[in-house]
């Protein structure tokens, strides 16, 4: 084997490793995984949503014969410049390519860098490959061309390989540039404030067409024009794309053979920055000691003062933050979102000249409220790092280092939201009055989000998600606590939009009352209330020392969860031997009663809006995954594994019981049907006067709101979605697990069986009108059945298998 081969055949090994370690970084914890799921759930709405519009644009074409490929080859050239950016920035950021640490072994740098190249790069071709799948399957499904999926694919593997290369080709020249040239380092921050901007440009060139802003795109298309004979190949064999001649087929081959170009210009490259002496962030910090060192050579001026603090202790503290973030300006990652917010709600409205005013103060207040907390608040324990045991022995007391981080958030976001509400009165023409009273709400909104900010930075620390700005390693909130302030911060706007909107009607003459002005005043109270439960939690958790173990906190949080007595998790980790202490049979009858009213409230919002069932309405997608995050993981999961202090996994999944459990599952899901009907015919059998037993008072079963394939299936996708993610896990933990764990250990098997079974279905009487008993009777024979195979089985998941395909 040749020498190359030999390289080629390590580095796939190296890159079979570091996919394997990757996944593994981004999965294997709990926290990663609920993190993954919460992804999920918030962008399933979004990809439906954009695999709709697909369906509905292959239909289109389908029907007129063409499609528009000259702003198509646009969008794509842009997308693959916009990756090739982020490629290039990600080897900036290191400071030198990949692997690094693999050097030292018997293989060879090249080696090396064909395994980290190929790691990277099948990393941004899966990324790809999902929205280009579930796009392209969208399109071919509408247009009647299934072979679209495949050959779309195919032809953005080898595009968007070249692209990742291209990225780190560029990225290595950009760092050899900054190792050769003091200029360079010095203009790195300007330059990525220019590169952040180009990066929202070209994003906005590439959605511009789904807002019908094309005339922008107009010069750009001679340039494209390679990018649309490249078309030709994810089109070929429909008359959709252009024919495949010989443009296509030259443009393809450079494309293909650009990728081994690009590997040997990578492998001339790299072995250059992986032995350099030095790398830019420790060039550039030898740069800024260089220039601030004085002129005898000495490191410092000794009779030079410490800056004296300015104003109270809490102020002090946010200005220090301040000077310390903007000296690292990674710390403000949290903030992206935002910018794609803001960017789409800007953008979204340019064909509207008219409300551009409006839209701008709208987006500022939320983008000050937005601020407010996530700039400093979502991670405060884990910035502080090392620092934190000198913050907890100083004389600073925690409420003033929590004072400081709200402060710190608000010194900024509540001038912009203040700004925003009064730019949105103006526009409407609002009184001097109600202006005011806007403005006032926005400033309480924002001290309600940094509040909320701050305690939820706190509950979730994160200490090893790392970014490495500069050479400095720099702790970055996680995930989860990014969603869930997300989340927060959209329900704290909502509220703050009741507010304004009371304000609206206390200004108005013709609404105007005592209640109305009552009303607006007792919304902003309960925003700041909120804000106030945040601080409070932030301020306990601040309290406590830095310096325990590991054990020692995890001891502390069995004993704070059992209310000062013993440690409750273990008391109930297996469903079989479930023995619950007093506290935990309180704290579970409270999230049992909890889930029965909100799940009340679910069923009567479903029923009033969205009487139709299924549909893939984006409101209705976004209700559906709020149902889930509130009640599935945050009431059952989080409430039982959290506050109750039982351990879920091993009450739904034991391996040595697995395929068992499968094989069960499938006869519960015969016995749960044959349950179902038997009932139902059996009661109308007996009461012939009856309605039929579905029907009776029964709200309306979700139905397929089309007659196409794809309605078909995307109804029965999210029916699935419901009953397995919501119905069967919710009630299958509440009813099988808990109350029949409740009542066994008190009771006997038999008892706990009928027990909870009556219980479940009185449960839905809250669901159903009173007339609807017959269906009850249903449910009743349902809970006996999943109810029989827990007991039979000691899991859920058998009953959950049943409960979730006929739910």
């Amino acid at each position: 084997m040749s020498r190359v081969g030999h390289d080629i055949r390590h580095g796939l090994v190296i890159a079979r490793v570091e996919l394997r370690r990757s996944i593994r970084k981004s999965f294997g914890t709990r926290k990663r995984q609920l993190t993954a799921v919460a992804f999920v759930v918030l962008f399933t709405p979004t990809l439906l949503f954009w695999a709709r519009t697909a369906h509905s644009s292959g239909r289109s074409a389908a029907q007129q014969g063409a499609l528009p490929l000259e702003t198509l080859g646009v969008q794509v050239g842009l997308l693959a410049v916009v990756f090739v950016v982020m490629s290039a920035l990600r080897v900036v950021q290191q400071g030198r390519p990949e692997g690094d640490d693999l050097l030292l072994t018997a293989t060879s740098p090249r080696a090396v860098l064909f395994g980290t190249t190929a790691h990277l790069t099948v990393q941004l071709v899966g990324f790809i490959s999902l929205p280009t799948l579930l796009f392209a399957g969208g399109f071919a499904l509408g247009a009647g061309f299934p072979s679209l999926v495949v050959t779309a694919v195919l032809a953005a593997i080898p595009l968007f390989t070249a692209v990742s290369l291209t990225g780190t080709v560029l990225g290595q020249l950009v760092v050899l540039g900054l190792l050769h040239s003091q200029f360079l380092r010095s203009a790195g921050r300007a330059f990525g404030v220019v590169l952040l901007l180009a990066l929202l440009g070209l994003s906005y060139a590439a959605m511009a067409p789904l807002v019908g802003a094309t005339g922008s795109l107009e010069p750009l298309t001679a340039v494209a024009s390679p990018v649309v004979l490249y078309l030709a190949f994810a089109f070929v064999g429909t008359p959709l794309g252009p024919e495949l001649a010989a443009g296509s087929l030259l443009v393809g081959a450079g494309v293909v053979a650009s990728i081994p170009a690009l590997l040997a210009v990578a492998d001339r490259l790299a072995p250059r920055l992986w032995f350099a002496d030095a790398t830019p962030s420790t060039l550039a910090r030898r740069d800024e000691s260089t220039t601030t060192a004085p002129a005898d050579g000495s490191t410092g001026n000794p009779d030079r003062p410490f800056p004296p603090r300015l104003g109270p202790r809490p102020l002090g503290v946010a200005l220090g933050l301040w000077t310390r973030w903007i000296r690292l300006p990674v710390r403000f990652s949290p903030l992206f979102p935002l910018v794609i917010v803001l960017a789409t709600a800007v953008f979204g409205v340019l064909g509207e000249p008219e409300q551009v005013p409006l839209v701008v103060g709208g987006v500022l207040a939320f983008a000050g409220v937005y601020v407010s907390g996530a700039t400093f608040g979502l991670n405060p324990l884990g910035e502080a790092n090392e620092m934190r045991a000198i913050e907890y022995l100083s004389a600073t007391d925690a409420r003033t280092l929590v004072r400081g981080h709200v402060l710190a958030g608000l010194l900024v976001g509540t001038p912009i939201a203040v700004v925003g509400a009064v730019v949105a009165a103006g526009t409407l023409g609002l009184a001097p009055v109600v202006a005011v009273g806007l403005g006032l709400i926005a400033a309480v909104t924002t001290v309600a989000s940094s509040g909320v900010a701050v305690g939820i930075g706190t509950l979730i620390p994160s200490h090893d998600t790392r970014r490495t700005y500069r050479g400095y390693e720099v702790a970055t909130p996680s995930q989860w606590a990014l969603i869930a302030y997300m989340v927060a911060a959209l329900l704290v706007a909502a509220i703050a939009a009741i507010a304004g909107v009371l304000v609206l009607f206390a200004g108005d003459a013709g609404t105007q009352s005592a209640i109305t002005v009552a009303a607006a005043a007792v919304t902003t109270v309960v925003l700041a209330g909120v804000g106030f439960a945040g601080y409070r939690a932030a301020i306990g958790r601040f309290s406590s020392p830095p310096y325990a173990s590991g054990a020692e906190r995890s001891g502390s949080r069995a004993l704070l969860s059992a209310g000062g007595g013993e440690a409750e998790g273990a008391s109930a980790s297996s469903l079989e031997s479930a023995s619950f202490t007093r506290t935990q049979k309180v704290r579970g009858l409270v999230l049992l009663g909890a889930f029965v009213v909100l799940r009340a409230v679910a069923v009567r919002v479903w029923n009033r809006y969205f009487p139709g069932g299924y549909s893939t309405d984006p409101l209705f997608l976004a209700f559906l995954g709020g149902v889930f995050l509130f009640l599935s993981v945050g009431l059952v999961y989080l409430g039982f594994t959290r506050w109750v202090g039982v351990d879920l996994r091993a009450w739904w999944v034991e391996r040595g019981r697995l395929r068992g459990d499968l094989a069960w599952g499938i006869v519960g899901t015969i016995a749960v049907l044959l349950a179902t009907l038997g009932g139902g015919l059996a009661i109308s059998a007996m009461l012939p006067g009856l309605g039929q037993v579905g029907t009776a008072g029964a709200a309306p079963a979700p139905a397929v709101s089309g007659s196409t394939g794809t309605d078909w299936v995307t109804t029965l996708l999210l029916g699935w979605f419901f009953g397995f993610a919501i119905a069967a896990f919710q009630e299958e933990t509440l009813f099988r697990g808990f109350l029949q764990g409740l009542l066994r250990e008190r009771y006997g098997r038999a008892v706990a069986v009928v027990g909870q079974a009556a219980v479940f279905a009185l449960a839905h009487l809250t669901y159903y009108p009173v007339s609807a008993w017959p269906l009850v009777l249903v449910v009743l024979l349902v809970g006996l059945v999943t109810g029989w195979l827990v007991d039979r089985r000691g899991t859920l998941l058998a009953a959950g298998i049943a409960h979730g395909f006929v739910g």
